[in-house]
């Protein structure tokens, strides 16, 4: 008898566990949500966003897109009538998610480690101008954080984590990432799980790269390396080259580009090597 009411006991305290484990995993939707009934049958986009900081935030679908999730009836659920949003362009991607993202009393709910104005930021970073610009391949939001399967940034896993944000980077700036990679820098901000270029390009405020980034008041390099270091004065040797490139005009153009690029090596005669002209190829044809 005794040993009966300990297998019940049990149990019931196993079927207990398991339902306080659904009602945790399944916490993104009070309600029905016509949107995952569709899409878990589907398996396309809801499977990636489970593991979604906006689902553990218990904004579903239309928290986004709009609609009526207590819809049943696909055609009412994703109508004008219910506030359906059609696929977002590319240019307008940074407004769409700056409505939650720059309101501070939404924010505010989800007490957000990061402050709220990114949107201001972007705007006015070189990313923001050129894709303001008509630039379509120009960086935006889902670029670097994803879409459907956005992270915290505090997330290991998330492509715009301390951990990975360079490899992200490295998506649109291959040949800067590969000047970067086995420099001092690269194997510091990994040990010290620093978040990459964002050390000293930020993130959302990302500027257009001058000269002034490396000697005065407003280089990057001051927060680690004091006035007259080793490190400080390479930094100014390196500016004092680009500033002489760039007077030379025109004809420095693509001279200047390489350079940029070397100056991520951290090394004057890496800069100056890729500063020399490129010779042309044979023409086979010629003899």
């Amino acid at each position: 008898m005794t040993g009966s009411i300990a297998n019940s006991e049990a149990g019931m305290g196993r079927t207990i566990l398991v339902g306080l484990l659904l009602l945790l995993g399944c916490k993104a939707w009070a309600g029905a949500d016509s949107c995952f009934d569709c899409h878990r049958v589907m398996e396309g986009m809801s499977l990636k966003f489970t593991n979604d900081i906006h689902f553990s935030n218990a904004i579903s679908c239309a928290g986004c897109h709009g609609g009526d999730p207590r819809e049943s009836d696909q055609n009412i659920a994703m109508s004008a009538s219910r506030g359906f949003k059609l696929r977002v362009q590319r240019r307008d991607i940074p407004e769409f998610c700056g409505n939650c993202h720059s309101d501070t009393n939404f924010m505010g709910k989800y007490q957000p480690q990061l402050r709220v104005d990114q949107l201001s930021q972007y705007t006015n970073s070189v990313h923001g101008q050129r894709l303001a610009a008509g630039r379509k391949r120009a960086a935006e939001c889902v670029d670097c954080h994803g879409v459907h399967n956005t992270r915290a940034v505090s997330d290991p896993l998330s492509t715009a984590s301390s951990q990975r944000i360079s490899q992200t980077c490295a998506k649109c700036h291959a040949a800067t990432a590969e000047a970067f990679a086995d420099t001092r820098h690269a194997k510091a901000f990994k040990t010290e799980r620093k978040p990459g270029c964002t050390v000293c390009h930020a993130s959302h405020a990302t500027k257009s790269a001058t000269v002034a980034m490396l000697a005065g008041s407003t280089s990057v390099c001051t927060p680690c390396h004091r006035p007259g270091s080793k490190p400080a004065k390479l930094a100014e040797e390196m500016a004092q080259f680009l500033t002489g490139l760039e007077a030379a005009g025109s004809g420095s153009k693509e001279a200047l580009a390489r350079a940029r690029v070397a100056v991520h090596s951290m090394s004057l005669d890496a800069l100056k090597q890729a500063a020399e002209p490129v010779s042309a190829s044979p023409d086979p044809d010629e003899k």
